[in-house]
């Protein structure tokens, strides 16, 4: 009875990521009360490279795959297609930075290392470990119908945006968080490729948190820029949504030759 709990390939997936990600939440809460500004930074990557690394290993073994397979660089044409929405929306983000930026301000080389380098560096690999390719890769061995991959990449997407509420409720970052979740994981679905989510990931969360030290110029033109920013958020989950649902042959045969 348990065997089937935890090594099904369609599902079992959800089941290992809630016992990963219930202690990592659980310990992460702990360390803070603790642990502040850089050391507590460089706990949390650690916490992050350990907990990514056993999913990485439980992962193996219940895909019956090896490293090599899942952290590579495969059908990357398709998987840069698949990203359509995000990049879209990366694009606007640096137009919004670039039109804004007045100076950096407050960021010392300690903390540039910790929280904006090495703790996103190790987000992008755990968390699209965790909630992209645990969560997403058992939707292969199901009938991987247009409603399947719903399900699948919209449960992704939830517990992604919870995740980042964890600390406190904000209806605003579940939404915003969820759709870039949502964009990534519709690039793993459609291509089978991983590594470009972590890397996409990681440039974005760096450039994220350099901005928190960004001294804002408010033009006219930043100013505008930020009154559209909901709205880039709603073409790109609108633009993976549709690309999850319907895209060209020849991606969708990259993509089914995965399964092989």
């Amino acid at each position: 009875m348990m065997g089937k709990i935890l090594w099904n390939k369609k599902y079992s997936g959800f089941v290992w990521h809630f016992i990963f990600t219930l202690p990592f939440i659980g310990l992460s809460l702990l360390f803070m009360q603790f642990a502040s500004g850089a050391v507590w930074f460089l706990i949390s990557s650690l916490l992050r490279i350990v907990f990514g690394l056993g999913i990485l290993f439980i992962a193996c073994k219940l895909f019956e795959l090896k490293h090599g397979e899942i952290l590579s660089f495969k059908n990357m044409k398709c998987a840069l297609f698949a990203g359509t929405g995000f990049f879209l929306f990366f694009l606007f983000f640096l137009i919004q930075v670039i039109s804004g930026f007045g100076g950096i301000t407050g960021l010392t080389l300690g903390i540039f290392l910790t929280r904006v380098f090495l703790q996103q560096l190790t987000t992008g690999f755990y968390e699209e470990i965790n909630y992209r390719f645990l969560l997403l890769e058992g939707l292969k061995h199901t009938a991987n119908t247009v409603g399947m991959k719903l399900l699948y990449v919209l449960s992704s997407t939830v517990l992604f945006g919870l995740l980042h509420c964890v600390t406190g409720w904000d209806t605003y970052r579940f939404l915003t968080t969820a759709a870039i979740g949502f964009a990534f994981a519709v690039i793993f679905v459609k291509s089978g490729n991983i590594v470009l989510t972590m890397i996409l990931h990681f440039v974005y969360d760096l450039l994220v948190h350099i901005a928190a030290f960004v001294q804002w110029n408010n033009n006219p033109f930043f100013d505008g820029i930020c009154a559209w920013a909901e709205v880039a958020y709603v073409v790109m989950f609108i633009v993976s949504l549709v690309i999850l649902i319907y895209s060209p042959h020849k991606c969708n045969t990259d993509c089914a030759n995965i399964k092989k």
